[in-house]
């Protein structure tokens, strides 16, 4: 069958949208013929290349507003392209994600709602996100079929209220983490991670300031390591505005930037708990726990749709109200009182058990092949 994945940014550009979709179109690759359609966002990028077995086609751009970027190009390609391919599945948020849903049989058209915008920025950023938003609930009714990532989550956006029957719970992929059942460490220290883009709903200051309260407490005994984008980020990012409150704590704040797989892989080998503190809906899952999990570390979550179940299917780790930096700090003190409390093993087992490895790829291609019937949350 031949598959045409739609979104506006992809590999090497790196976010949850992106990995969700390069990770599906690689699996896929193996059983079917994949396209992606996305955008030249950096000039730099071939308009057409092949990658791990998927064609890649970017669409030059012409404009950037908010998060996304303008491109006529990507429009008309998508019309050609639409009509080579069996299935088009488009994620969302796209701002052109409404028009397309127009050029394309409902009957072939599968969408992956990733996550609400939240309405944040200037006054152009604002006008970007409520065209976005509409033109998102445009292609989620004119779709055959409708991916969420959780049902907590879909059941809590009025974007997707009124589609209930066509929602199909896929949740996120998973990367088969290698198994280092590392000793415990003899360094005596505690070290606590976070892996995202250093942008304003992941909640980095939230953090720092949690952190400040545990370091003051336990001195050289703990450690912040973290890990991802701090420039060249789509909407802008925070670096400039936190760079003070980590020079502040010394060297007990460790920013390694974006890192290879190989030492992601080593950074959560040597990770105690992994803190995930996003303050808004433009997080839905973070795939990152359970990358954390089956690496053996425990995870602190914020209380958000979709992001808080990993933890609460699994039981690896707290769940804390939303930018709360005292209840923050309080749960990293816990967890680190209760280190013993289970082993790396033990977390990995009980992620696993969760969220079989194979399962959200199992489930996506059903949704794509029309082989599952309509699905109502429970």
């Amino acid at each position: 069958m031949k598959i045409l994945i739609v979104l506006t940014y992809y590999t090497p550009y790196m976010s949850g949208v992106t990995e969700f979709a390069r990770m599906l179109a690689e699996d896929l690759s193996h059983r079917h013929e994949v396209t992606v359609l996305t955008t030249q966002h950096d000039a730099s990028l071939p308009v057409e290349e092949t990658i791990n077995g998927v064609r890649v086609v970017r669409a030059p751009v012409f404009a950037r507003m908010h998060k996304g970027v303008l491109s006529w190009k990507f429009i008309t390609w998508f019309r050609r392209l639409a009509r080579q391919h069996d299935v088009v599945n488009l994620h969302m948020p796209m701002l052109e994600s409404g028009l397309l849903s127009l050029l394309v049989p409902a009957r072939k058209l599968v969408v992956n709602y990733q996550c609400d915008m939240a309405v944040v920025g200037g006054l152009l950023d604002r006008l970007a996100v409520n065209v976005t938003r509409v033109s998102c609930w445009l292609a989620t009714r004119r779709a055959r079929d409708v991916g969420v990532l959780t049902h907590d989550y879909a059941s809590s956006s009025a974007w997707l209220s009124g589609i209930r029957h066509k929602q199909h719970e896929v949740l996120a992929p998973m990367k088969a983490m290698p198994w280092q059942d590392r000793p415990v460490s003899t360094d005596g220290v505690f070290r606590f991670g976070f892996v995202g883009r250093f942008v304003a709903e992941k909640g980095l200051p939230v953090l720092l300031e949690a952190f400040s309260q545990v370091h003051a407490l336990h001195g050289d005994r703990v450690r912040l390591v973290l890990v991802g984008d701090t420039h060249n980020i789509a909407g802008g990012g925070i670096m400039d505005a936190i760079h003070g409150s980590i020079a502040a704590l010394g060297d007990a704040v460790d920013v390694r930037g974006r890192v290879s797989e190989q030492e992601l892989q080593a950074f959560y080998a040597q990770l105690d708990v992994l803190v995930l503190p996003s303050v808004n809906r433009y997080e839905a899952f973070g795939m990152v726990q359970l990358e954390a999990m089956l690496s053996g570390s425990r995870v602190i979550a914020s209380n958000l749709p979709g992001v808080r179940t990993i933890v609460q299917n699994t039981g690896n780790g707290e769940v804390v109200p939303v930018g709360d930096a005292p209840a923050l700090a309080a749960a990293m003190l816990r967890l680190m009182a209760s280190r013993d409390a289970a082993s790396r093993a033990e977390v990995r087992a009980q992620a696993l058990q969760a969220y079989p490895l194979r399962r959200f790829y199992d489930l996506q291609e059903a949704m794509l092949l029309d082989r599952t019937g309509p699905e109502r949350p429970a």
